[in-house]
C-alpha cells in the first residue's frame, strides 16, 4: 500500500515537471548538439593562425554550454533511474513477502540466521530505493528554476544515488542466490531423507503384506493342520480311558503299584543309558490270560507316567483296543489314535501328513490302503529330529483282530528307527511279540528283560488287596456281618486263581442275595472264567422276571453289534420291549453291562466265550441267521419311522451344524441305519434270509423302494453317507437274485453318491 502511495506521489511529481523537464530536455539537446561540433571547431582553431584569437571565448563557450547540458543530463539520469527503482522496488516487494515470510523461516530453522541476514540486506535495499524515490520526488515538488540551477551545478548525483540501490540489489541478489542454494541443497537433504523414510515404509509395507501373505498362509495351514488332526482322530484316547474306568471297578493303588517297583519299570522309565545301576529298556511288554487286570493296569502306568514333572516327562500317547466295537479293533484305528494323540502334544510333526492328507483328503485315513500310508508317515515322524522323547502305550493288542501283524512289524521297526521312543503294550499270551522282534532283528539280544508276566506268583498281593476291597463294601448290607465276610473271603480266594475279573463277577452276582447265603451261592461257582460263564448262563436261562429267549436276543445283538448300541437300538435289533431292555441287561449282568446310554459287554473274554458257544447257548441257526434277523429288525423299524425330512430341516442348513431334536426320532435306529445292510450281507452265502430279501416281493427291496431316498437323506445327517452307500454296493455285488426296482434305479443313485 506504502509502495503504491509512492508511485502515485512519483507520477504527480512527474506531471508536475513536465513542461520544465521538456525545455530543460531542449536546452540540453541544444547543447549537445554545439559540443557535438566542438572536435571539428578545435581542429580549425588549432590549424588556422588567424583564428587564434577566439580558442579562449570559444573555451568560455563550450564550459557554458557544458553546464547548460547538465541539467538536462540529470533529468534523463532521474527519468531512468526512477523507472528502474520503481520495477525494482514491486519486483523486491512481491519477493521479500515470499522470502522473508515467517512461515518460511518457521518452515527452516536451520536457516534462521541466514534468513535474518538476507531480511537485513533486504532492508538496505528499501532504504537505497525508497530514498531515491523521496529524492526524486523532493526534487520535482521544488521549484524548477532552483532545480535547473542545481542540475548547472551538479549537485543532484542521480547515477551515484542509483549506483548505491544497484548496488544493494546486488548484494540481495548474491545473498538470496546463496541462501536459495543452500535451501535447494537442504530441501534436497529433506526430500532425499523423507525418500529414505518413504522407502523405509514401502519397505515396511512391503514386509507387513508379506507379514499378512505369511499370516494367512499360517491360518490357512492351521486350517488345514486342523481339518488334518479332526479327519485323523478316531477317539480321543483320553476319553476313551475314562470311559473305560467307569465300566469297571475303581482304581486300587494296591491292585498295580506293585509294578511300579519292580527292576522291568525301573529299566522301562530309565532314558539314561549311562547308568550302571539300571540299564534302559525300550520295551514293557505286560502278558497275562484274560481277567488278569491288564487293562486297569495299563490305566494305572499311563496315570503314573503322565504325572511325572512336566519339566522332565517325556510325552504319553496311548489307545485302547476294544474288541466289541470295529471302530476300535484293527491296526488302522491304532496308528490313527497313537498319531493324533503324538501331533496333539508334538504339532510340528503333522508336516509328515500335510501334503497326502492335502492330495487325499480324509481318504487317507479311511481307504484300504490307509495303514500303508499312515505307517510311512509314523516312521518319518520318529526319525525326524524334532521329535521329543515319547512314550508310546497300547492296550489289549489280543483284541486288534484286523491287522495285527502288521502293527506288531511296524512295533519291531519303530525301535530301530529312533531311541526317543519306548513302547508299553498289553496283551494275552498268544501274542508272541518277543518272537516278532527276534524276526525281525530290530529287538536287542536280551528284548526278553522287557516281558513281565502277570502269573499267579504276582497277583496273589494286588487281587487279595481287590478281594479286601470288595468285602468293605458290603459290610452295611443286611446279613454281612465279619464271619459272613470272613467266609466269602476265604471261598473267593480259594476260588479265584488270582483273577480279578473272577473276583468282580462274583462280588457283582452277591448284588442281590442275602448275607446268609452268601457264601453258599459263592461255593456253587466254579473256578476258572470258562466254567463262570457257563455257571452265569445256566442262571439266566433259569431266570423268570425276564424270559430267557429276551435275554439270549439281547447277548446275540450285543456279540453281533459292530459297536456299543443305546437301550434303545438294543430293543430294536432284539426286539425288546422297550420298557423292559434295561432289566434284560441286569439280568445278563455277568456279560452285559450299561454305563450312561451305553451297553457293552462286561469283558472280551465274554465276547470270546458267546462266540464260541454262540450255536450252542444263543442260537442253534448260527450267527448267519442272527444277522439276518438284525437286518429284518432294523429294516422294520426304518420302514416305519423314517420319512423326509426327519428333523424338519430349513434346506441351507448344513449337516455339521445340525442339532438333533429331543426327543430325537432316529435314536431308536441310528444302528440300523447304519448297519443293516452290513449285517445282511455279512455272512450272506450261508442264509436263505440274504436270498428271500431280495426277490421281488422281499422285504429288503420293498424297503428300497419306498425308503432309499430317506435313508440316504439320514446317512447324510449322521454324516455315514459314504459307508451307506459302501454297504449297498456290497450288497448289489453280492445278490443271489435278479432284482429291479422300477423306476429308480439304485445303482445310478449309488454312483452318484
Amino acid at each position: 500500500m506504502r509502495q503504491q502511495h509512492m508511485k502515485e506521489l512519483v507520477q504527480r511529481g512527474q506531471e508536475k515537471i513536465s513542461k520544465a523537464s521538456r525545455i530543460t530536455t531542449g536546452v540540453g539537446d541544444v547543447a549537445d548538439f554545439i559540443l557535438s561540433a566542438k572536435a571539428m571547431v578545435d581542429t580549425v582553431i588549432q590549424s588556422v593562425p588567424q583564428a587564434a584569437p577566439a580558442a579562449l571565448p570559444w573555451a568560455g563557450v563550450c564550459i557554458g554550454l557544458q553546464i547548460l547540458r547538465n541539467p538536462a543530463q540529470a533529468t534523463r539520469s532521474n527519468l531512468a533511474g526512477i523507472a528502474h527503482v520503481i520495477s525494482r522496488m514491486d519486483w523486491y516487494c512481491a519477493l521479500s513477502q515470499h522470502l522473508l515470510s515467517r512461515n518460511n523461516i518457521a518452515a527452516n530453522n536451520d536457516f534462521q540466521a541466514v534468513l535474518r541476514q538476507l531480511e537485513v540486506g533486504v532492508v538496505e535495499l528499501y532504504k537505497a530505493l525508497l530514498l531515491y524515490q523521496m529524492k526524486s520526488v523532493c526534487s520535482y515538488y521544488r521549484n524548477q528554476g532552483l532545480v535547473f540551477l542545481r542540475g548547472m551545478l551538479s549537485l543532484d548525483d542521480w547515477d551515484g544515488d542509483l549506483g548505491l540501490a544497484t548496488d544493494a540489489e546486488a548484494v540481495v541478489q548474491k545473498d538470496a542466490a546463496q541462501y536459495a542454494q543452500e535451501l535447494t541443497k537442504a530441501s534436497l537433504a529433506v526430500l532425499a531423507d523423507d525418500a529414505k523414510k518413504m522407502e523405509k515404509r514401502l519397505g515396511d509395507i512391503h514386509q507387513d503384506i508379506q507379514d499378512l501373505i505369511s499370516l494367512q498362509k499360517d491360518i490357512r495351514r492351521d486350517d488345514i493342520e486342523s481339518a488334518c488332526r479332526r479327519d485323523l482322530c478316531v477317539v480321543d484316547p483320553q476319553h476313551d480311558m475314562k470311559r473305560i474306568e467307569e465300566t469297571k471297578d475303581e482304581l486300587l493303588d494296591d491292585a498295580f503299584k506293585w509294578i511300579l517297583r519292580t527292576p522291568n519299570f525301573a529299566a522301562f522309565t530309565n532314558w539314561d543309558d549311562t547308568r550302571s545301576d539300571c540299564q534302559a529298556r525300550r520295551l514293557l511288554w505286560i502278558k497275562g490270560h484274560a481277567g488278569t487286570g491288564k487293562t486297569m493296569l495299563m490305566i494305572g502306568l499311563i496315570r503314573q507316567l503322565s504325572r511325572q514333572p512336566v519339566a522332565l516327562a517325556p510325552g504319553l500317547s496311548f489307545f485302547f483296543c476294544q474288541g466289541t466295537d470295529t471302530t476300535l479293533n484293527n491296526a488302522t484305528a491304532v496308528l490313527r489314535s497313537l498319531i493324533w494323540l503324538l501331533l496333539y502334544q508334538q504339532p510340528c510333526l503333522v508336516s509328515h501328513l500335510l501334503q497326502k492328507y492335502k492330495d487325499s483328503g480324509t481318504k487317507l485315513f479311511t481307504d484300504k490302503n490307509a495303514f500303508i500310508a499312515l505307517s510311512e508317515a509314523f516312521r518319518n515322524m520318529l526319525e525326524d529330529t524334532q521329535l521329543s522323547p515319547v512314550y508310546l502305550a497300547v492296550d489289549a493288542l489280543d483284541e486288534c483282530a484286523q491287522g495285527r501283524s502288521d502293527l506288531l512289524r511296524l512295533i519291531a521297526t519303530s525301535l530301530s528307527l529312533s531311541p526317543k521312543i519306548k513302547w508299553l503294550l498289553s496283551s494275552r499270551p498268544e501274542v508272541d511279540l518277543l518272537a516278532e522282534l527276534r524276526t525281525s532283528g530290530t529287538g536287542p539280544p536280551d528284548i526278553s528283560e522287557g516281558l513281565l508276566e502277570l502269573g499267579t506268583q504276582r497277583l496273589t498281593e494286588p487281587v487279595s488287596a481287590y478281594i479286601r476291597h470288595k468285602l468293605a463294601s458290603l459290610r452295611n448290607r443286611p446279613g454281612y456281618d465279619e464271619i459272613v465276610l470272613a467266609e466269602i473271603s476265604d471261598e473267593v480266594h480259594e476260588r479265584a486263581e488270582n483273577t480279578f475279573l473272577w473276583v468282580a463277577l462274583a462280588f457283582k452276582a452277591l448284588g442281590e442275595v442275602h448275607g446268609a447265603y452268601a457264601a453258599q451261592y459263592i461255593k456253587e461257582m466254579p473256578s476258572g472264567l470258562t466254567d463262570l460263564y457257563d455257571h452265569m448262563m445256566m442262571r439266566i436261562e433259569k431266570g423268570r422276571m425276564i424270559p430267557p429267549q429276551d435275554c439270549k436276543r439281547a447277548l446275540v445283538a450285543i456279540s453281533l453289534a459292530f459297536r456299543p448300541l443305546s437301550p434303545s437300538e438294543l430293543s430294536i435289533l432284539a426286539e425288546l420291549r422297550p420298557n423292559a431292555t434295561k432289566a434284560a441287561v441286569e439280568t445278563c449282568g455277568s456279560f452285559l453291562t450299561i454305563t450312561g446310554e451305553t451297553v457293552t459287554l462286561i469283558h472280551q473274554s465274554a465276547k470270546d466265550y458267546l462266540e464260541k458257544n454262540f450255536t450252542f447257548k444263543l442260537q442253534p441257526a448260527g450267527a448267519a441267521q442272527s444277522h439276518a434277523d438284525i437286518s429284518e429288525h432294523s429294516i422294520d423299524a426304518m420302514s416305519s419311522l423314517l420319512r423326509q425330512n426327519v428333523y424338519n430341516l430349513d434346506f441351507a442348513v448344513i449337516p455339521d451344524d445340525i442339532t438333533p431334536p429331543n426327543p430325537d426320532p432316529l435314536a431308536s435306529i441310528r444302528y440300523s441305519c447304519e448297519f443293516w445292510a452290513d449285517h445282511l450281507c455279512f455272512m450272506n452265502g450261508e442264509s436263505p434270509e440274504f436270498s428271500r430279501g431280495l426277490t421281488e416281493n422281499g422285504k429288503v427291496l420293498m424297503f428300497l423302494r419306498e425308503h432309499l431316498l430317506h435313508w440316504l437323506e439320514v446317512l447324510s445327517l449322521l454324516g455315514k453317507l459314504s459307508d451307506g452307500v459302501a454297504s449297498i454296493r456290497k450288497l448289489l455285488a453280492a445278490q443271489v437274485c435278479q432284482f429291479r426296482l422300477g423306476a429308480m434305479n439304485v445303482q445310478f443313485l449309488i454312483n452318484s453318491n
